[in-house]
């Protein structure tokens, strides 16, 4: 015989898998318009940029010292979902970087990527489920 508690148990992991899918959304969808009239804010130039991410990294690689850095292209403008995407994207330039540091065992890992969006001297790093766009 299965307990009440089991019962009980399993129904709220049950409601709570059904809104957590029913809050998966689709993005608020970005018009031509949006993306003609966008305010990009001022073009990143190097070596400023780069700068500036290699100085984020700082905090953020196990040993940021032995880091490899190759900048893929140059920004490009694009929009990008910071603030999830129930709200309208913020749009500026995307820039795709190719790091390569040392792990705790003191060996390198490879190339890996990562994404940086900047509006005007604003930098966040965009994790993997962040959408984001380059536009032409």
């Amino acid at each position: 015989m299965i307990s009440p508690l089991k019962v009980c148990l399993r129904t709220l992991s049950a409601l709570l898998l059904l809104l957590t899918l029913g809050c998966v959304t689709s993005p608020i969808p970005v018009t031509p318009e949006q993306i003609a009239s966008a305010d990009y804010g001022t073009v990143p130039v190097p070596p400023t940029y780069q700068h500036a991410i290699k100085d984020y990294m700082q905090g953020v690689l196990f040993d940021p010292y032995t880091a490899h850095y190759r900048f893929v292209g140059e920004p490009q403008r694009g929009y990008a979902y910071l603030s999830g995407t129930r709200k309208p994207p913020v749009f500026g330039y995307l820039v795709q970087v190719e790091i390569d540091a040392k792990n705790l065992k003191g060996r390198y890992v490879g190339e890996q990527p990562y994404r940086f969006f900047i509006k005007n001297e604003t930098l966040y790093m965009l994790d993997t489920s962040t959408k984001a766009e380059v536009v032409q």
